[in-house]
């Protein structure tokens, strides 16, 4: 009798590529398989509710920008100059009015479904798209009292280097003059924002 598969399928879009289903486990491997497939740490952001309370959401490289990855595809209207950056993956995961936790196995037949709105609704990259420069910008702790916004500068390798974490696919190096991450053999530090209302520190 053939072992049943502990996978879910969500859907993997590459730029330049067709969309096509990806296989994900629903064991301890789960988080690293959704970190090889969109190269890097990860950020999720909810693209809408599709009912039986899950929604869909749309999960990319944390770093796409930074990294400078390839433009993959436009949000829809009225959204299209927002620009999706490397490999980027649509998941079922319920949400906060389900009460639940954790991804929701879409099948085949849904998968395609998707993937046919996706095909017609986020039109493809020419490949030569830029990041606008709202795009570059993050912000941590929004809408309370700590909030920040930064962007990610690439810098030269630290010459001193006295302790590090590992943070998933990236490394943060700390010492008392810097924050860095390394990721892919490149480096990356912090630099806060001014913002037209305020600095925010």
């Amino acid at each position: 009798m053939e072992e049943l598969k502990n996978v879910i399928h969500a859907i993997l879009v590459k730029p330049g590529q067709q969309p096509e289903i990806a296989e994900i486990p629903t064991g301890p491997d789960q988080q690293d398989t959704i970190c090889d497939l969109v190269d890097g740490n990860f950020g999720a952001t909810e693209f809408f509710d599709v009912g039986n309370g899950a929604s869909l959401f749309i999960v990319t490289n944390d770093l796409s920008v930074p990294l400078g990855l390839a433009p993959n595809r436009h949000f829809p209207e009225p959204d299209q100059a927002e620009i999706i950056f490397g490999n980027c993956l649509f998941i079922a995961v319920y949400n906060e009015k389900s009460g639940k936790e954790g991804i929701v196995d879409m099948p085949e037949h849904v998968c395609q479904m998707f993937i046919e709105q996706i095909k017609s609704s986020f039109k493809p990259c020419q490949g030569d798209e830029k990041p606008s420069s709202k795009g570059e910008i993050y912000i941590e702790n929004e809408g309370t009292s700590e909030e920040r916004a930064y962007k990610w500068v690439e810098i030269e390798k630290p010459t001193k280097v006295d302790r590090f974490l590992q943070a998933g696919r990236a490394k943060l190096i700390q010492n008392e003059e810097y924050e860095v991450i390394e990721i892919h053999g490149r480096y990356f530090r912090q630099v806060t924002i001014t913002t037209e209302k305020k600095t925010l520190q």
